[in-house]
């Protein structure tokens, strides 16, 4: 069984804790030795992912410092009441914060994107590596740096092609 707990001490962390297998634990904020016994579980379910989106819920409220129902409802998908208690079902979320994830490296990209027996043009070649996410700034000291390193070189002005 699992429970969630809030740390007596600082009162800033929620945390999960396995019910009956420790007397004590320790804050994972602030360090703190919390004895089981003393502590007030939350919530308690035979559910991981249950007791993980209470303690989700409960870290909202003590980092907001305002009732969780009048800020996470929407985003959960679902209906939380004055006691913060859900109805309904609740959706995994995950906030597109704009970044595009990489793979590889700036320098295996720009490589791979030169065939071996062709030239490409700077131009081209910083169109096709914007599309894979890589910044212009980046894209123009990486490929400075191959020409310096020898791995690329430039047969004429506004061209480069593989070693």
């Amino acid at each position: 069984m699992y429970g969630v707990i809030v740390c007596n001490k600082c009162r800033m962390h929620a945390q999960i804790i396995t019910v009956g297998t420790s007397r004590t634990v320790q804050c994972q904020r602030c360090g703190a030795r919390l004895e089981v016994r003393k502590l007030q579980l939350i919530s308690t379910s035979e559910n991981r992912n249950e007791v993980v989106k209470n303690r989700t819920l409960m870290q909202a409220k003590l980092e907001a410092n305002v009732p969780v129902n009048s800020i996470h409802a929407a985003v959960l998908n679902c209906q939380i009441s004055q006691k913060n208690t859900i109805n309904g079902n609740v959706y995994s979320y995950m906030p597109d914060d704009g970044r595009n994830v990489r793979s590889k490296d700036p320098v295996k990209i720009i490589l791979d994107n030169i065939s071996d027996q062709a030239e490409i043009s700077l131009d081209e070649l910083e169109e096709k590596c914007s599309v894979l996410g890589i910044e212009k700034d980046l894209i123009v000291k990486v490929i400075t740096r191959l020409l310096e390193t020898g791995d690329l070189y430039s047969p004429e002005s506004g061209k480069v092609k593989k070693v």
